[in-house]
């Protein structure tokens, strides 16, 4: 089965509701737009695997599209409860709470995350840098002088760039065509167990452009060109 062929997954989703690639499906459906199916391909999947985070988050971006942004926000919250490092979901929610106006002590909070999982975002940077500006000024007396700080801010670490989500879908030529919000290691589980070697290979490419542990991609690399090998020796 390839996995980049709507019609073998219909028919394979057709008899395999419990099956955890229906988040790839889910996905195709709602790039293009077909929000329904999308939806009830992700409540079939939700089903059987309910903290799925690739179908959490393909159900939230159709929640999303349909206006229902409390709803969303509810679906993301959840994505983030079993995946906090998932970066496409946390942008998404930080995105949804400023629209629905959450406290600003909450987006601080969602920013901060974001900014240390890409410390290159200029957004959540910029954001940031106000509230923590307008605090340090509500801070100082009268006179202008500061008075004894009531925040400690700690030193950021400093950590490795990591490839937005954007950089990943324009650079990533693998030809799964696996969208990269969905590529997890979990995915590569399912592909490996199924026989699928050279999809789990590409998928693991596209998680080494996100910046995902190296040396778990590496492990598992490894593993599947060893299986590759003995398979061809047989």
């Amino acid at each position: 089965m390839e996995l980049n062929n709507q019609i073998q997954l219909e028919l394979y989703f057709a008899d395999h509701f419990d099956t955890i690639l229906f988040s790839v499906l889910a996905d195709i459906y709602l790039n293009q737009d077909d929000l329904k199916r999308a939806r009830r391909v992700c409540e079939i999947g939700l089903r059987h695997h309910e903290q799925d985070v690739a179908g959490l988050f393909v159900l939230a971006m159709v929640e999303k599209a349909e206006g229902n942004l409390k709803e969303s926000e509810k679906v993301l919250e959840k994505v983030m409860l079993y995946d906090e490092n998932h970066l496409a979901a946390l942008e998404l929610l930080c995105e949804i709470q400023t629209v629905l106006g959450r406290a600003q002590s909450k987006l601080l909070k969602s920013w901060q995350h974001v900014l240390k999982l890409d410390p290159d975002n200029r957004t959540a940077a910029d954001f940031v840098k106000k509230v923590k500006g307008d605090k340090l000024q509500n801070s100082l007396d009268p006179k202008g002088s500061a008075i004894k700080p009531t925040i400690k801010v700690s030193d950021q670490k400093k950590e490795k760039p990591k490839i937005s989500v954007s950089d990943v879908v324009e650079k990533s030529s693998s030809p799964l065509n696996v969208s990269a919000r969905l590529a997890t290691f979990t995915l590569v589980a399912v592909l490996k167990n199924q026989g699928l070697f050279e999809q789990a290979l590409d998928v693991l490419d596209i998680l080494e452009q996100k910046g995902e542990n190296k040396k778990k991609v590496n492990q598992e690399r490894k593993t599947i060109k060893t299986l590759i090998k003995n398979i061809q020796e047989d």
